[in-house]
């Protein structure tokens, strides 16, 4: 297997993972693998409020810099800094506080819809 290192340089695309509650958070990502069910890359945003609903993945994030207060629909609010690790869940709802600039490196696993799996079952049983 190739290993292949993060580029550094690499642009930023832009990103929108939820609305927009206070200030002006303004996002990017740079992806460094993108498959059908799992993803990683390097993730950015300045400060502000975010709301999310239904995340549609399980991720686990390690904050590379920065400060951000998450709280889920009805749950506790858990602050989290540099070097910390955690994992969002899917279906999460709630908000990110965004406190000081983040920059995190994140691990997505995907979920393929309920149509998806049915196409890949249909597909599986015309090739037989």
């Amino acid at each position: 297997m190739e290993r292949e290192a993060i580029d550094r340089d690499a642009t930023p695309k832009p990103a929108v993972f939820g609305t927009i509650v206070a200030g002006s958070p303004d996002e990017a990502y740079v992806p460094v693998f993108d498959a059908a069910r799992f993803a990683c890359g390097v993730w950015q945003c300045t400060e502000g409020v975010v709301a999310m609903r239904d995340w549609p993945y399980d991720e686990f994030c390690i904050l590379l810099s920065g400060r951000v207060v998450i709280t889920p629909q009805g749950g506790t609010a858990q602050e989290y800094a540099q070097g910390d690790a955690f994992v969002i869940p899917k279906g999460f709802t709630g908000t990110w506080d965004i406190k000081e600039t983040i920059r995190k490196y994140y691990a997505v696993q995907k979920h393929p819809s309920a149509l998806g799996r049915l196409k890949s079952m249909v597909r599986g049983l015309l090739s037989l």
